[in-house]
């Protein structure tokens, strides 16, 4: 009999604890729920491992939170029922009882939601965190998860709530992907994760969780502008890598999100454009071709799709509009070998022929149309020409054109269209006078119109033309005299850089922003840089040297740099130390290595006084300027000196041209202020033992001593010397005759003329 009881009292046991779970559930079901939240306390507090009686504790307690009569006593019933659900969901983690106490789950759920908002609005993070994780350990919520991470990060512990946000983020992409759930997708997730790697400077990441937001959440504003800076960057990085297919697929991934944005339209437009130009200036014209065909269908996709942007001229659905806005664009920037490309891709299509063949080009070019520009139709007869070379047809036509054109009065902007088909004729009609003298007059008027513009560097192209190839021509001198003056004014005189009187101090008016107290290199504005380039290209051309120096923007930083060094104590140094100078650094070591430092300023002035070179016999700062080789130069200056990088020791491209031509100051035509005592003759020949000798309009010899200067670094070998009087003191107008013969009995003859 007691082993019968033995076996039967475990069975007895569980018979009587499901009859008290029964108990307790018909309790729930009556609403009976103090008398069910007090059966299922005492069995807890025997068996704490009890799940269903956890779920009917906190089942009971969520109903009790309800009610009016157990709010505010001595216990909080809402906080019971969230720690009696965690448990039970501890004791039940296969989920065996969740389906039966699933409704209460939720509620509790819901209510314990609202308060850890309330306390996330109260900024009470650490509580909202607490309440969050109860809410996600309760029913696994996705945005309570979320709110979790978000009340980390704005509890500033961020690396904790970026973990959670990255769960968070590949979840709701994971749901949105599978069009499962969209309202608890969690933007917060995305938003936290772009600008925490925004600020680590993660690029990559950053990108890839924007990205992956702007998918989920399309408007979201934080998402859009971190995208835009994000794809700005990228785009300009890849830049920098050169402008291939990479570049244009960055590109067309930021229009994929901001398709009507104008700075990325634009960077799309560039890419095409720059392909486009370079590939048909190299003619692989089926190359260029399909670039034009994917530029179209990337526009006209875009307008299909409803992208409007007004700014963006490329954005043309019909093919023919859009292939003469190309043309157009083209023509603007005068590429003739692109715009010779462009009209053949144009024109057939406007006028319905199959091809640009070259009987199109002879029936169109043997009358052209008036509504076809000069500039269009130059450029169509020399594209013909160098494609059908043997065409005596096209040759003529294109004479017939000119001869008629030149007929008739034309435009001041037509002149440099007619010479350059001029010299184009020359070569093919070697024989016709009046081509040759035309082409003289042509020159003449072109050099005549740039002084009109005050486009001098385009005046002394002509006049070089002139010189050299009509040496002979009536009234040169006066052509020449006319465009040494205008120089003056334009490129001396008018890039004078004034003082402003600051207690009591001049200072020049250069427009530095920087400070050599806080060694701040800062710069000066192009204004004051192209003043500088325009008096050096000034001396330059007047001289004799046909190339300009261009402004090199690493040797302008590094001698900006070196001015700013040396201003606090003013010491120059060619091998500047940390040690002797304060606001060392590499780029002003390296200036001060190869640059010239002066105690002035004024950099305007600094170039005037280095062309007078008074205090040095070699004139090594003059013959930088007077350098043919020379091609880039850069300068700075700071609060009481200025470095000029001005020698340029490249090898000389046009080095054959100064063996038998020559570069003098003074000039031919010099202003009187601008004499100097100094003069000097270079040449890239033996001037050992040379002589020269000087006269003026008398014919009375002027005294000179005449020293050789020859520096190993400069190719041009150097005469200089000191006339015995002031020319100075002569009445402006006066002509000096110079004459330089060399020791092989070669003469050089030139004149000198003050203004």
């Amino acid at each position: 009999m007691k082993k019968i009881l033995a076996l039967l009292t475990p069975l007895l046991m569980v018979l009587s604890a499901n009859a008290q779970i029964e108990k307790a559930k018909k309790y729930l079901e009556l609403k009976a729920w103090a008398k069910a939240q007090s059966m299922a306390a005492k069995e807890v507090t025997k068996d704490k491992n009890a799940a269903e009686w956890w779920y009917i504790k906190a089942s009971a307690e969520y109903e009790m939170s309800r009610m009016d009569k157990y709010r505010g006593g001595k216990v909080n019933y809402l906080r019971e029922c969230a720690k009696s659900a965690i448990k039970a969901r501890q004791k039940d983690e296969a989920g065996k009882y969740l389906d039966d106490y699933q409704v209460w789950m939720k509620g509790i759920t819901i209510q314990n939601n609202k308060e850890a908002m309330a306390a996330f609005a109260q900024a009470s993070y650490a509580r909202s965190i607490q309440m969050f994780r109860n809410s996600f350990l309760l029913t696994g919520d996705t945005i309570a998860y979320g709110m979790l991470g978000l009340s980390y990060v704005k509890d500033k512990q961020e690396l904790e709530g970026v973990k959670i946000m990255k769960t968070v983020a590949n979840w709701n992409f994971d749901a949105w992907s599978a069009g499962n759930c969209p309202g608890s997708y969690v933007r917060e997730a995305f938003e936290v994760l772009s600008n925490f790697y925004i600020s680590k400077n993660n690029a990559d990441s950053a990108l890839e969780y924007t990205t992956m937001g702007l998918q989920v959440f399309p408007l979201n504003l934080i998402l859009k502008k971190n995208a835009r800076f994000l794809l700005s960057n990228e785009i300009d990085a890849k830049s920098l890598m050169g402008y291939n297919a990479d570049y244009i697929e960055a590109v067309n991934r930021a229009l994929g999100y901001f398709p009507a944005d104008t700075q990325f339209l634009y960077a799309q437009n560039f890419y095409f454009l720059r392909k486009i130009g370079n590939l048909s200036s190299a003619k692989p014209w089926n190359e260029a071709t399909d670039a034009v065909l994917q530029f179209y269908k990337l526009k006209s996709r875009a307008v299909s799709s409803g992208v409007v942007n007004s700014t963006d001229q490329f954005l043309i659905k019909d093919s023919t509009a859009f292939l003469f806005k190309l043309l157009d664009y083209f023509l603007r920037r005068n590429n003739p070998a692109t715009i010779a490309f462009c009209f053949r891709q144009w024109y057939p299509v406007q006028m319905k022929l199959p091809a640009m063949d070259e009987a199109v080009y002879e029936n169109l070019l043997k009358s052209p149309p008036d509504n076809i520009s000069r500039k269009m139709v130059s450029i169509l007869f020399a594209d013909a020409r160098e494609d059908y070379p043997k065409n005596k047809k096209i040759t003529q036509y294109r004479l017939d054109y000119f001869n008629r054109w030149t007929a008739k009065p034309v435009r001041r902007t037509e002149l440099y269209l007619q010479q350059e088909m001029c010299d184009a004729l020359t070569a093919d009609f070697p024989a016709d006078k009046k081509l040759k003298s035309t082409l003289q007059q042509l020159l003449w008027n072109c050099t005549d119109s740039a002084i009109a513009e005050a486009t001098m560097y385009t005046a002394w192209k002509y006049l070089n033309r002139m010189l050299n190839d009509f040496p002979a021509a009536p009234k040169l001198s006066e052509l020449h005299l006319r465009v040494a003056k205008a120089d003056f004014k334009n490129r001396y005189f008018e890039t004078r850089i004034g003082y402003s009187t600051v207690k009591g101090i001049k200072i020049p008016n250069t427009g530095w922003n920087g400070n050599s107290k806080t060694c701040t290199p800062g710069s000066l504005p192009d204004t004051t840089l192209y003043k500088v380039v325009d008096r050096i290209n000034y001396f330059r051309q007047n001289a004799g040297i046909k190339t300009a120096m261009v402004l090199n923007r690493e040797q302008t930083e590094k001698a900006q740099a070196a001015a700013t060094m040396f201003a606090p104590k003013g010491i120059f140094t060619r091998e500047a130390k940390p040690a002797t100078h304060a606001c060392y650094s590499q780029d002003a070591a390296e200036a001060a290595l190869h640059a010239q430092a002066i105690l002035e300023p004024n950099p305007a002035q600094c170039v005037t006084v280095f062309m007078d070179d008074k205090k040095s016999d070699e004139m090594i700062n003059r013959r930088a300027i007077l350098n043919p080789a020379g091609r880039q130069m850069g300068f700075g200056c700071a609060e009481n000196n200025s470095v000029f990088w001005l020698l340029d020791l490249r090898p000389n491209p046009d080095s054959a041209y100064y063996k038998t031509h020559f570069v003098t100051w003074p000039s031919r035509f010099c202003p009187k202020m601008l004499l100097m005592d100094k003069w000097s003759f270079s040449m890239d020949a033996d001037l050992k033992d040379a002589t020269v000798s000087i006269t003026d309009e008398s014919g009375a010899k002027v005294d000179a001593v005449v020293s050789l200067q020859a520096a190993p670094q400069l190719k041009l070998q150097t005469l200089v010397f000191k006339p015995a009087v002031d020319m100075g003191e002569k009445a402006a107008g006066t002509t000096w005759k110079v004459k330089v013969t060399l020791k092989n009995k070669k003469v050089y003859d030139y004149s000198v003329s003050s203004f």
